[in-house]
């Protein structure tokens, strides 16, 4: 299906990679023993640490594998799927506060990496596979309308670095802030190594200051708890889109234009910008 173009190579990449979390989950018992009891178990340990959704996506991949072990005839019949549902409500963004809170409690490599994900809208995932040669500064003319030279870093723009759809191989604009962090964390390295840390150390990075919030019995700034490393690129679509067309962040994200995925799953505001928005109304 790939070589025909019907499933995206990083699609496959994906997949895979849930199969193999799956065959260490779940392969200790024989394919025709499997039974609902054991999904639940392993999706009730995936939700301490995943977002519904996600969970969702990887019991649709075990679904998948089983369908395709009944049509071969290697089962007769799949086992009963637990029931998992996800709310349409995407919950509030956390305070700026509880980023920042994150930022300063993390270490240093590991900080670098979610604020820069924050200043660019960048995916954990394509994070994860920039290197040191997909930094790019471009001259241009020196009038005030734009001046000096601008940044960038290429995504897809490698022939090793695969993306989902054409429309995620994208320049991403760097601002002077992006751009340090960048010379920071790239300083030293080879062209063809990895700059930023991986998405499963920032997650742990993460996990660890706010289990420490919770043994010390403190609150910590609103939604901390809830912060993940993909809500730095929800951060970032929601700062943009305050302030700029919808069409100008499609292109930063990568998303097609008039993709409603953008409104529907990454825009999002808490409560602070609520009433921010009606604090000068009136008649």
């Amino acid at each position: 299906m790939v070589r025909l173009r019907l499933v995206a190579e990083s699609t496959y990449d994906n997949q895979t990679a849930i199969v193999m979390q799956l065959q260490r989950a779940l392969g200790e018992h024989a394919l025709d023993q499997l039974r609902k009891s054991h999904i639940e178990l392993w999706m009730g340990e995936r939700l301490q640490t995943c977002a519904p959704v996600t969970v969702r996506g990887e019991l649709n991949v075990l679904r998948q594998v089983l369908n395709w072990c009944v049509d071969e005839g290697h089962l007769l019949a799949k086992p009963r799927f637990p029931t998992l549902s996800v709310a349409n409500v995407e919950a509030d963004l956390p305070s700026d506060d509880a980023f920042l809170w994150v930022l300063a409690n993390v270490p240093e490599q590991h900080a670098r990496a979610l604020e820069f994900m924050m200043l660019t809208g960048l995916s954990p995932h394509e994070l994860e596979r920039v290197q040191s040669r997909d930094y790019v500064p471009q001259f241009v003319g020196t009038t005030q309308a734009a001046p000096g030279e601008r940044h960038y870093i290429g995504i897809g723009q490698r022939p090793d670095f695969p993306v989902k759809q054409p429309s995620r191989r994208r320049w991403a604009p760097l601002n002077d802030r992006a751009r340090a962090l960048w010379f920071e964390a790239s300083a030293g390295r080879a062209p063809d190594q990895q700059v930023f840390s991986s998405v499963a150390a920032m997650q742990k990075a993460i996990r660890r200051a706010v289990d420490a919030l919770v043994h010390e019995c403190a609150a910590g700034p609103a939604g901390v708890r809830s912060i993940t490393p993909k809500l730095m690129r929800k951060w970032f679509a929601s700062k943009v889109a305050s302030q700029q067309p919808e069409h100008v962040l499609q292109r930063l994200m990568g998303h097609a234009p008039g993709s409603p995925i953008t409104r529907r799953h990454y825009v999002r505001s808490n409560e602070g910008q609520g009433r921010d928005a009606v604090a000068d109304l009136s008649l």
